[in-house]
């Protein structure tokens, strides 16, 4: 088969950028595989433009752009960091027909406490607009000078963050297309408890759990990257 015959839906996480994606897309592209690193609503603009999306335009938004791709490819899988993996998981319950999911990094609830305020206090954004972005667990320090993302996180956009893992929580039991879960053993932000708890409960079967020995949080930018490659590249080649 073709490679170009399978292609992948990349999805970045929140405030991030498309381009915390490309080393992976780069390296696919370089097997010959069809890749479209997408740009979710908000991103890549502004925080204020940001604040004027919710979960429903990011996971519409994954949803068109995966129909496309499925339009011109007969394998199409995707693969999200982060919140990125959390769309990923909703697409992979409401989408039974695609070949596989990539899940990195991916929690499925807030592993931030914070969050859970809004459900308490749903008006504290104006009373605490933004919350500072720490970027913190990076082993390839080149790399986490390139990196780019919103400087804020903008607390009314994060209250669209806990109704997106509401309702992808709920969706989990129902995914039976094959899963691929990778997790930075050193993920600063999403503890270990989270990919295991993904994978104790999806209905797929065919379902896989792997380790990424270096690096943070962004796992397609940070040292780990070429271990990512490899077992990506691997993953795929045996359900194509």
């Amino acid at each position: 088969m073709s490679r170009n015959k399978a292609g992948f839906l990349l999805i970045h996480g929140f405030t991030g950028t498309h381009y915390e994606m490309e080393p992976l897309a780069e390296y696919l592209r370089n097997k010959e595989f069809t890749v479209e690193n997408i740009i979710l609503p908000g991103h890549e603009t502004s925080e204020e433009d940001l604040i004027t999306k919710t979960w429903i335009d990011w996971i519409e938004f994954a949803q068109d752009e995966l129909e496309k791709l499925k339009k011109s490819c007969e394998f199409v899988f995707v693969c999200g960091l982060s919140m990125g993996g959390v769309i990923s998981l909703h697409l992979a319950k409401n989408n039974q027909d695609i070949s596989g999911i990539i899940s990195m990094a991916t929690p499925y609830k807030s592993p931030d406490w914070r969050i859970h305020i809004f459900d308490v206090f749903p008006f504290v954004h104006y009373l605490y607009p933004k919350h500072k972005s720490k970027e913190s667990g990076w082993e390839d320090l080149e790399a986490l000078e390139s990196h780019r993302c919103y400087d804020n996180y903008p607390t009314k956009a994060a209250k669209q963050v806990s109704r997106l893992f509401k309702s992808v929580k709920r969706d989990i039991p129902f995914i039976k297309i094959p899963i691929l879960i990778i997790q930075s053993k050193n993920d600063p932000t999403v503890p270990t408890e989270h990919p295991k708890w993904i994978f104790g409960n999806v209905a797929s079967k065919d379902k896989k759990l792997i380790w990424i020995e270096k690096g943070g949080h962004v796992i397609p930018e940070d040292a780990g990257r070429f271990q990512l490659f490899e077992e990506v590249e691997k993953w795929i080649e045996e359900r194509i």
